[in-house]
């Protein structure tokens, strides 16, 4: 572990993001080969870096709740 990575949660964090951020790439993949609405493929492609980041930023603030806790004692 890392001294930024106190807590042991960047490789959750990454695996976590990395999972949402396929799962709506896929759901977009597969929607544009049912429905053939670019649109939609677009969407889903937006969406995934967005779930990505907030993946990261939910683990960021999990790692600052475990820093406060560590802090009071």
């Amino acid at each position: 572990m890392s001294r930024d990575d106190r807590h042991g949660t960047r490789r959750i964090s990454r695996i976590a993001a990395t999972l949402v951020a396929l799962f709506f790439a896929a759901i977009g993949v597969v929607g544009y080969q049912r429905t053939g609405d670019s649109g939609l493929l677009l969407a889903f492609l937006v969406m995934a870096p967005v779930g990505f980041g907030l993946v990261t930023l939910l683990f960021r603030g999990v790692d600052w709740v475990l820093d406060s806790l560590d802090r009071r004692r």
